[in-house]
């Protein structure tokens, strides 16, 4: 647990941004945004049946596309979001390997990187952090009727927790 905890931490002081208090997707967004002088488009997209990746991020010259399947749950729909704002908060770098063309995607010619969120891919560094941290994040964010993040938890609770996002990440 302690392990997990100071990955994260050391992660959160890699960010470019600071984090909005208190803690929301579209503050986060914002933030982001601001921090980086970039437009963040966050879009729905279909993503297909196949085990393909179920987000992207997608960064242009002037915009980094932040996309995510419409048909996953709402709970998931926000941890892949938040994935991909990690790589983009923590500079990740990523592919320049073009998905099939979909008209929720910029023009081919601006691409500049992109990365894809898939169960698969976990294994990459880069990756298990930007799993980490979502998956930390998503716990702490401040949504009304929804419990607090894992410092409100019991240190037992918390630690289970923690395994499981290292489980999921690992």
């Amino acid at each position: 647990m302690w392990r997990q905890r100071r990955q994260i931490q050391k992660l959160i002081r890699q960010l470019v941004v600071d984090l909005p208090a208190p803690l929301t997707l579209p503050g986060t967004i914002s933030a982001l945004a601001a921090a980086r002088r970039r437009d963040i488009q966050v879009l729905a997209m279909t993503m297909g049946e196949q085990a393909g990746p179920c987000g992207l991020w997608v960064a242009t010259t002037e915009t980094d596309y932040v996309l995510y399947s419409r048909d996953s749950s709402p709970v998931l729909q926000t941890q892949t979001i938040l994935h991909e704002l990690m790589h983009i908060a923590l500079r990740h770098t990523g592919k320049v390997v073009l998905p099939p063309t979909t008209p929720e995607l910029p023009d081919a010619a601006d691409v500049q990187a992109l990365l894809a969120r898939s169960s698969s891919t976990f294994h990459d560094r880069q990756e298990h952090d930007a799993e980490l941290l979502a998956t930390y994040l998503g716990a702490q964010m401040a949504t009304a009727g929804q419990v607090g993040g894992f410092d409100d938890l019991a240190d037992e609770t918390a630690a289970v927790m923690y395994r499981i996002a290292a489980t999921l990440t690992d």
